[in-house]
């Protein structure tokens, strides 16, 4: 369940319905920044900074020798193009059947013999002129002949026919004629010889063989427009065929002719820049502009506090950039002498860098999300080169797991270490699967640990360099605020000694605090260190710092509540002039909120001479000027500084007392609306009062009053002291049984045997 603070920031934020949303400057800010990245992404992927190393085109006689300076693989333009066609050669033809074709050509048999069946029917005329009318009628399907043939033939003789030339063609047709083939003229040849055998004179055979040429045609139509795009599908499939060179190989001799082959392999080993065609730059810029949108969703799901910053958008935006420029400088260097693999290797370094400076100045989420696409675009900037791209990938994310709780340089060392054993092993890992040999692999073992080593010097001087321009309150600079030689520590030490003390012990809570609720506990104690430092100005004015006599009894209460509430401003004004953290300053600015200085309060009300009754008006006055506490952190200090303050006061202290001194002021926190405007839920709540009990409980805890020795005028040791007893003498029994000094202290009444520190 969440405390009412949470209802309030929704109905603060929430917008009505139907309304605009609002285009603040901040969404300018994060769309300008946004475009820009795609932009100088793109161009970095796309441009190439130096020059052809080999300056040949296909057909070229070579002037040079070149050798290959590491081990590759590319891919055989010319044998995967010649693949390619030979598997698409094979794919036959598609066709599409013609369901109506064997109808029609039935109907065509059929019309020949109905017309030559009215020429008889219509019994007029001489024979010649109704051959003539049916030649014209019929074309050049049959001859005059054959026409008068069936005209003077019995009906019985034109109907054998006709049955005999319909049952042939169906026969031709049923196996299915292709369009594009031979298939019809081998139909037609299957057909006359069918008819040959069907009849028994030569001229009814003839007859035949003219109505089926007429009637046969093809049953199935070629498809090009499908056949095409199925031999294209075929082709794509076919996987590019790879060559391999292995380091000192001979590319090209002198006066060879610059062929295909060699331009792939230069391309390969990066002699030779990539052209960027039309096709490549809207890829480059389609893949720019998805890796800044899954960044800017992740952020605007998983990082709200980041979405808002502005200041570290542009600084991880920076970083990222300057990691892509870097490795699109070496991947361009690959093909420089002594330039291959360690020019990987820097662009892993630079990867492992960037990994382990997002996850200490950004966010750790959004770190992990960075290695994996800077990994991408390093495969891609490296001539699509893999092995550096699995090697940086898997160091990045061995960096962020190291370096999520450095503190000192000895975490730094740790973690160049862990990164260094990363890159030996994934080094070793992929020279196995891409055929390495062992002096490869120990070449690029050495190269892994320098890599290491050059990612943790980048590291640690970009915190150095980064982390204070852009107010990012790193755990290194954390630890640098909590020594106690720091200058403003030591004079608040000197000046206001019971206030040092103070700020220790609400440290000390804070910090418990804090790691049972999750939040910060580094901050909370190096906070809590500084929420006081206004009380310099005038150390004798609080009652921590004060001896016998208090200057507040010569004071109205009115003067003194302005005094004591000024310490929040000097606070702020100091840590200012020292340049603490903006988080410090607000601890600073917000450890108070807006609670009523409750002592002076009641004061005021009893110099008033009327009957003690709540005055509003009066009461804001004896305020503290605020903000609230923002943070959960800011909120748990605010608790442990009340806490603590009002703990110095409790009369014989335990465990039952101190709880109920904590649930009171807890509780009179949480009605007064302190803890309004931080995420602290009631459980959080729960868990900070267990905490604070359980510390205060130990600090408060009782002392044996010893008793006081005798004093001796002159003591003389005996002649012969006995030897003191070792540890491994005393008996385990006996050491285990009570001492004697504690069994009595055990059976002393309790009231004037003990007393409080």
């Amino acid at each position: 369940m969440r405390p009412r603070i949470s209802v309030r920031l929704l109905r603060r934020h929430a917008r009505p319905a139907g309304a605009r949303p609002d285009w603040s400057s901040s969404d300018r800010q994060r769309a300008l920044l946004g475009a820009g990245a795609v932009v100088v992404l793109s161009v970095l992927l796309s441009i190439h900074f130096l020059p052809d190393k080999v300056s040949l085109e296909v057909g070229d006689r070579s002037p040079i020798e070149v050798r290959a300076s590491r081990s590759v693989t590319y891919v055989d333009t010319e044998a995967t193009l010649r693949r390619r066609q030979y598997e698409g050669q094979r794919v036959g033809s598609v066709y599409d059947p013609d369901p109506t074709a064997v109808a029609q050509a039935v109907r065509s048999v059929q019309e020949v013999f109905q017309k030559i069946a009215r020429e008889r029917s219509s019994g007029g005329g001489a024979l010649d002129r109704r051959v003539q009318e049916a030649s014209a009628e019929l074309g050049a399907v049959l001859t005059p002949a054959q026409i008068r043939r069936l005209l003077t033939s019995p009906p019985a003789t034109l109907e054998r026919l006709e049955k005999t030339a319909v049952r042939l063609v169906e026969t031709a047709m049923e196996g299915g004629i292709r369009s594009d083939t031979n298939d019809l003229r081998h139909a037609r040849a299957d057909y006359d010889a069918s008819a040959d055998r069907a009849v028994a004179t030569r001229e009814d055979a003839e007859i035949l063989k003219a109505v089926g040429a007429a009637a046969l045609r093809p049953t199935l139509l070629f498809n090009r427009r499908k056949t095409a795009h199925q031999r294209e599908l075929v082709r794509q499939n076919v996987r590019p065929i790879r060559g391999e060179l292995r380091q000192g190989d001979v590319v090209i001799r002198p006066g060879e002719i610059f062929t295909q082959r060699h331009l792939d392999q230069c391309r390969a080993l990066g002699l030779i820049n990539p052209r960027v065609d039309l096709p490549t730059a809207l890829s480059i810029i389609a893949l720019s502009g998805g890796v800044v949108l899954l960044v800017v969703l992740h952020i605007r799901a998983s990082e709200p506090a980041l979405w808002r910053d502005t200041r570290r958008l542009a600084l991880f935006a920076g970083i990222v950039l300057v990691t892509v420029f870097g490795l699109r400088l070496f991947g361009t260097m690959v093909g420089l002498p002594l330039s291959a693999i360690q020019n990987g290797y820097h662009g892993v370094a630079m990867v492992v860098a960037s990994a382990m400076l997002i996850a200490v100045l950004i966010s750790p989420r959004l770190a992990l999300l960075t290695t994996a696409l800077l990994a991408l675009l390093f495969g891609i900037a490296f001539n699509h080169d893999m092995r550096f791209a699995a090697i940086a990938l898997v160091g990045g994310l061995v960096g962020i797991i190291t370096v999520l709780d450095i503190r000192d340089r000895t975490h730094w060392l740790r973690s160049m270490l862990a990164c260094g054993a990363s890159n030996t092993a994934m080094a070793w890992i992929m020279g196995g699967l891409l055929g390495d040999t062992l002096r490869e692999a120990a070449t690029a073992t050495a190269w892994g640990l320098v890599a290491a080593a050059i990612a943790g010097a980048v590291f640690w001087l970009g915190v150095a360099v980064l982390e204070k321009p852009f107010g990012i309150l790193t755990r290194v600079w954390l630890l640098e605020l909590s020594a106690s030689e720091r200058p403003l520590l030591r004079q608040l030490c000197l000046t206001a000694p019971g206030t040092y003390a103070h700020s220790i012990l609400v440290g000390n809570l804070a910090e418990a605090a804090a790691e049972a609720v999750g939040a910060d506990a580094l901050f909370c104690r190096v906070a809590s260190c500084y929420h006081d430092i206004g009380k310099m100005r005038r150390p004798h004015c609080f009652v921590e710092n004060q001896g016998a006599e208090n200057i507040h009894d010569r004071l109205s209460p009115s003067l003194s509540a302005l005094i004591i509430a000024a310490h929040v401003r000097d606070g702020i004004q100091m840590a200012e002039e020292h340049r603490l953290p903006r988080q410090i300053r607000d601890v600073i600015a917000e450890h108070h909120g807006t609670s009523l200085i409750r002592w002076f309060y009641h004061q005021a009300l009893v110099e008033g001479g009327g009957p003690l009754v709540h005055d509003p008006i009066l009461e804001q006055r004896f305020r503290y000027g605020g903000p609230k506490p923002q943070s959960r952190e800011s909120g748990i200090i605010m608790l442990a500084d009340s806490v603590e303050a009002a703990a110095r006061s409790l009369d014989r202290p335990n465990p039952a007392r101190v709880q109920g001194l904590v649930e009171s002021i807890v509780a009179e926190k949480l009605r007064d609306g302190q803890l309004d405007e931080c995420d602290l839920t009631f459980k959080d709540i729960r868990r900070i009062q267990e905490a604070f009990v359980r510390i205060l409980s130990a600090m408060l805890h009782g002392r044996i009053d010893y008793p006081e020795l005798p004093r001796q005028e002159h003591p003389s040791p005996p002649a012969s002291a006995p030897p003191l007893p070792r540890y491994g003498d005393i008996d385990p029994e006996l050491a285990a049984a009570p001492r004697e000094d504690q069994a009595l202290a055990g059976s002393r009444p309790a009231g004037p045997a003990r007393r409080r520190r």
